[in-house]
């Protein structure tokens, strides 16, 4: 099986990458009608060709429940640790098709909801423009990144330095899930200074990473990360970005040179990436 799997990466090293051919999109969302028709909430959810863009594990026609309900444990755990409240500033690097910005958006207890404001960052236009038809625009707001990825779309006005469009000091928490996992060094360091810039003293950045110190359970089948550019360990040099790794040392001591107070990770046995949490 193993093999199998690292054969298929060769031929095929990114699926989000195939979310972009016209066929593929239609052939994605006519699988994903059997579940809408049944089942009226999921007809709010975004097209599966972008479901799948952000991540579906290879559950191109059953990942409805997992959009639902996959952040919701990294949004419980940073409110458990402090990094986050109903009145925050957030900035989500990476934001795609609303996965974690949903729950935020939707949730609800008696009269308490979300009322600080959220911005959703990405490269991709198309989930961009979704998000900002499905959020209401008084608690959210959705930018694009000037970089560029071959995995995610290029742009003939990409640049390799992005300027976050908020002032200094003014963001409560920074984060991502599986950003920096499609990052090559220099547009890592970019998001490192920047989430420093906006950050208000003491708060924090929560970033998910592959980690060769940490090997994800699917080292040795899916993932080799066998090709070296710069620090980064990569799974394919035909689209480097596909999936991306670094070590601990090196993640810790850029947290440092962009000048965060103290960075650490967490991580557990059988988990596909760490975190890496940087302070301001």
């Amino acid at each position: 099986m193993a093999s199998f799997n690292l054969a298929i990466r060769r031929v095929v090293p990114s699926l989000a990458k195939l979310t972009y051919n016209p066929l593929f999109k239609v052939f994605l969302n006519a699988g994903d009608w059997p579940a809408k028709a049944l089942f009226p909430r999921l007809r709010r959810l975004p097209p599966n060709h972008l479901r799948v863009r952000v991540g579906v594990s290879n559950k191109l026609f059953t990942n409805q429940v997992s959009y639902l309900a996959e952040r919701w444990g990294l949004w419980l755990a940073m409110a458990l640790d402090g990094l986050w409240d109903l009145d925050s500033t957030i900035v989500e690097i990476g934001c795609g098709c609303g996965r974690a910005a949903h729950i935020l958006r939707d949730f609800r207890f008696y009269d308490r909801r979300f009322r600080g404001h959220y911005y959703g960052i990405d490269i991709d236009d198309e989930a961009l423009e979704w998000c900002r038809e499905h959020f209401d625009a008084v608690r959210f707001t959705f930018m694009k990144s000037s970089h560029a990825s071959q995995t995610y779309g290029k742009d003939a006005n990409a640049s390799p330095r992005y300027t976050i469009d908020l002032p200094d000091d003014s963001a409560d928490l920074i984060f991502s899930s599986s950003l920096f996992s499609h990052l090559l060094e220099a547009e890592m360091q970019n998001y490192f200074e920047e989430s420093r810039r906006i950050l208000k003293p003491g708060r924090s950045m929560f970033m998910s990473v592959f980690c060769m110190d940490y090997p994800p359970p699917t080292m040795g089948d899916r993932h080799t990360f066998r090709h070296r550019v710069g620090n980064a360990y990569v799974e394919s040099l035909r689209v480097p970005e596909a999936a991306v790794a670094y070590e601990a040392d090196f993640l810790h001591a850029l947290a440092r040179d962009t000048g965060f107070a103290d960075s650490k990770m967490i991580h557990s046995a059988g988990a596909w990436q760490p975190y890496l949490i940087c302070q301001k």
